[in-house]
């Protein structure tokens, strides 16, 4: 006697079942049929539910064609995994599971970081593991209600996908048979699904517009599905019009004698400082940002003194536009170094995780051309947003991180709120210097304000209560204490520099706002942070920023406040005013920027400002169009072109 196999519910032809008489043959295909339709209606409105709820905490209200675009974006989605997955009820529910997991994760990344998430947050996964552990993880209502959701549908599945008579069981040949029919059907909807993909334009056959300002609400008002394939389409970058090495090269040089009127593209070093180059640090300060420019909290104690010069001291400084919020530090970082801007990127695009910087522009290529050793610091694993690559990519000679601090001595008593202390960056940026033998470029990146901010981790003895009890929260006093933290570390690290005989030159910036920045401006506005102007939208976008020179380097005519121009400016071109600032030649890149900031006063991924003092959007003309146009040229050139 041959055995055979007994079969799993899943399977057809399950033992143990009456047969199927014959002259119901058509009505039992038909029903089979209708069962198949249900599994896939039903999984799809499911799984368009639970990715939907953790983000809205409600199920959107889409405009028909939107829900029809979604719909028929995770249908495809669907077909492909039921099919691969042999039409089973396993298949089903792990897509209905894989959009329950993708809301939930949603949901998160929009507490954390006041936004959801883009197709580049992809790359960062181990980025973003490596920095979650301040963060509160306790599930929230709508995120409960997708997973009860979820649960709920599975029983059903099994009801409809249970076992059921179909006769007898099919031979091995037929089994084959149906798993490579199921199969090569996958593969045929992912084919025909990515070539609809790939030729569709989302943007305006489905009018679906990912704002970058507002990205929540245009996942909400759009859905999850059609904005984040909107947003995939819009990462490769493309040449901008009338794009070429050549006029590239050209617009660099020109805009470079414009500039300085030198040929070098950069002024001479000041009288008596010939071989006496600066030392510089260049501090990007993780969320120092000052909230007190919001309504009602002008004058608390959550007040930065950055915002007249530090302790009174001499500096360049004002306010600096960025192109995060909540989150996104590399894109900070990015802009500084290279001095490109996200404007011509567009929203929802990590350059570091993307692209490649081997030939780009970058201020420590600019600085190690001028005889600097260039030295990168930041307190957490290197391999996050790919610093260990990129670092080295643009031109650093070394990269300090997490794994130097914990080789030391006191590693332990170093850590604030459980991360390396401002200080502790800042006493191995002096050891630097003091080990140094020729000027050193240093870029130190923070790590000690990193959110999340409640439950509160500062030490009692320096924790701060908000002086303004309708804004006060666990948040605002967690946040307040941090910049009184890192206001004290960085006098310190001034006091310090004051005593080196050696002139050094301090550049300090936040890289963005905290994550709750959207609920401030909501309860200090009294209005939804969706259709405000853009001088509104870029108040959430502005950091602190100075430029200061030591005794040493003040007696040389460096860092003078008074040659130097501050006040508003962008991220892309702070590093060719630290350039400015200390007295060295900025070369063709740079000083183009410089140029350009005659025309163009600031920029970022929201929109600029015009020279009329007022912030336009980028489909307004500011009467900058030619300016921009030319950045747009060279930038491309520098980050794309031949060159990279």
């Amino acid at each position: 006697m041959t055995a055979t196999r007994p079969h799993t519910p899943d399977e057809p032809g399950a033992t143990g079942q009456a047969p199927r008489p014959a002259g119901t043959a058509a009505a039992w295909r038909v029903a089979g049929a209708l069962r198949e339709a249900a599994v896939a209606v039903g999984s799809v409105l499911v799984g368009f539910a639970v990715l939907e709820l953790p983000l809205a905490g409600a199920l959107p209200s889409l405009s028909p064609e939107h829900l029809a675009w979604n719909l028929a974006a995770l249908g495809l989605l669907f077909a492909v995994a039921y099919l691969a997955g042999q039409r089973t009820r396993t298949a089903a529910m792990a897509f209905v599971g894989a959009c329950l997991l993708a809301g939930v994760a949603n949901g998160y990344v929009t507490l954390f970081k006041g936004q959801p998430i883009v197709p580049a947050d992809l790359f960062a996964l181990g980025t973003a593991a490596a920095v979650s552990g301040g963060y509160s993880f306790w599930p929230t209502g709508p995120m409960m209600l997708a997973a009860a959701l979820a649960a709920g549908w599975g029983l059903v599945l099994a009801k409809l996908l249970g076992p059921r008579p179909t006769g007898k069981a099919p031979v091995r040949g037929e089994r084959t048979a149906r798993v490579l029919c199921n199969l090569g059907a996958a593969a045929l909807v992912a084919v025909g699904a990515f070539g609809l993909y790939s030729q569709a334009d989302i943007a305006v056959d489905a009018e679906c517009e990912v704002d970058v300002w507002d990205v929540r609400g245009s996942y909400e008002r759009q859905g999850t599905a059609l904005c984040f394939l909107e947003r995939m389409q819009e990462i490769a970058p493309e040449p901008p019009a009338g794009y070429s090495p050549a006029y590239a090269a050209e617009l660099r040089a020109a805009g470079a004698l414009i500039a300085s009127g030198d040929p070098e593209g950069g002024s001479p070093a000041p009288d008596g400082a010939e071989g006496a180059l600066p030392h510089v640090i260049a501090i990007m300060d993780e969320t120092f940002s000052d909230l007190s420019a919001y309504p009602g909290l002008e004058g608390s104690n959550i007040e930065t003194s950055l915002a007249n010069s530090l302790m009174g001291r001499a500096a360049i400084g004002g306010s600096v536009v960025v192109s995060a919020l909540g989150g996104g530090t590399c894109n900070s970082e990015f802009e500084f170094l290279t001095g490109a801007s996200l404007g011509n990127l567009g929203g929802g695009v990590y350059p570091y995780v993307l692209y490649g910087f081997k030939d780009a522009d970058s201020l420590p290529r600019a600085f190690g051309e001028l005889g600097y050793r260039t030295r990168a610091i930041h307190p957490a694993e290197g391999s996050n947003w790919r610093r260990d690559a990129v670092y080295a990519q643009l031109g650093f000679d070394a990269f300090d991180d997490i794994a130097t601090f914990k080789s030391q001595p006191g590693y332990d008593e170093s850590l604030f709120r459980g991360l390396v202390s401002d200080r502790a960056t800042y006493d191995l940026a002096l050891a630097m210097l003091d080990e140094a033998d020729g000027p050193q470029f240093v870029f130190d990146v923070t790590i000690q304000n990193h959110g999340g901010y409640d439950p509160a981790l500062v030490p009692d003895e320096q924790r701060l209560a908000l002086d303004r009890d309708a804004f006060r929260t666990t948040e605002m006093d967690e946040f307040a204490s941090c910049m009184a933290a890192s206001e004290r570390d960085l006098a310190y690290l001034m006091d310090q520099l004051d005593q080196q005989p050696d002139p050094v030159v301090v550049c300090f910036f936040g890289d963005h706002q905290p994550g709750f920045a959207n609920d401030l401006f909501e309860r200090a506005y009294g209005t939804a942070v969706e259709g405000v102007p853009l001088e509104q939208v870029q108040e959430r976008f502005r950091t602190p920023y100075l430029i200061w020179g030591n005794a040493a380097a003040r007696s040389l005519g460096m860092a003078d406040p008074a040659t130097v121009a501050g006040g508003t400016t962008s991220l892309n071109y702070l590093g060719a005013t630290l350039l400015e600032a200390c007295g060295l030649p900025m070369g063709e890149h740079f000083g183009f920027l410089q140029a350009l900031r005659q025309q163009v006063p600031a920029i970022n991924m929201n929109g600029y400002l015009a020279p009329d003092g007022q912030w336009y959007w980028f489909d307004q003309d500011g009467g900058v169009a030619d300016a921009l146009q030319a950045y747009a040229i060279v930038q491309y050139g520098s980050l794309f072109g031949q060159r990279g």
